[in-house]
């Protein structure tokens, strides 16, 4: 696979934010998340929302750095 660079501006990104939190709003009136994700996932998304509310996040420089 080769290697690609995504740049996103932070306005990009707050859309990007908004739209997946319009989905996941409509998507909690139709299911319960507990019937869309398993358990480990919904734990790593509370995790990875504490880590950005809290500032923890680093720049990812390439995909092997983005899934260590």
């Amino acid at each position: 696979m080769a290697d690609i660079t995504i740049q996103i501006s932070e306005e990009d990104l707050k859309g990007v934010m908004q739209a997946y939190q319009t989905l996941q709003n409509f998507l909690e009136k139709i299911a319960s998340p507990n019937e869309l994700y398993r358990a480990e996932f919904l734990e790593g998304l509370r995790e990875a929302q504490a880590e950005v509310q809290k500032g923890q996040t680093s720049e990812v420089e390439n995909f092997a750095d983005f899934i260590l």
